[in-house]
């Protein structure tokens, strides 16, 4: 099912193409966190790329940043701000989900197709020249190990965020 969607008054203010393509980017990463609640509403923020809130009532709010470019265009949040945000609010309605941010980070990108994973995991460390030029192989390999790491944390494995951390760049390393 689709997401409904309503907007802030500043978010209203944003061009209708603008909103609609905001819309598009939510509703296709929608679909891989099934637990999330249906109705949001959508804001923007300067200060940081997103920020997920959730009521004690069950409402929704998500802020992203999209703003004008210099350049006559938009800046438009990356599928993996939206997916990392997204991965927050399924934190909040799901049991067995860890919170923190490094865990949203791994719990994310084990759900996402790699070309999803358009750029660098926020909170778990990555080669600085990883984070710099972020590829699909990137996104493969990240997405890959995230599932590994959790079958790990499955398995008792307690540090799997570390464990990631040295698996990607030890594997980095090694196609070079």
């Amino acid at each position: 099912m689709d997401l409904e969607i309503t907007w802030t008054r500043r978010a209203l203010r944003l061009p209708p193409e603008v909103r609609e393509e905001l819309e598009k980017r939510l509703q296709r990463i929608h679909k891989y966190y099934p637990e999330m609640r249906l109705r949001m509403k959508i804001g923007i923020t300067r200060f940081y790329d997103g920020l997920a809130f959730q009521s004690n009532s069950g409402s929704v709010k998500l802020m992203l940043e999209v703003r004008k470019t210099r350049k006559k265009g938009w800046k438009y949040p990356t599928y993996w701000t939206i997916a990392h945000e997204f991965m927050h609010l399924a934190q909040f309605n799901s049991e067995g989900i860890p919170s923190g941010e490094r865990a949203c980070d791994i719990y994310a990108m084990a759900r996402l197709p790699p070309e999803l994973i358009d750029e660098s995991p926020t909170y778990l460390v990555v080669p600085p020249e990883q984070r710099d030029v972020w590829t699909l192989k990137d996104g493969e390999l990240a997405r890959d190990l995230a599932k590994e790491a959790l079958a790990n944390r499955n398995k008792g494995m307690r540090n799997y965020a570390r464990w990631w951390e040295d698996e990607f760049e030890r594997r980095v390393f090694e196609r070079k």
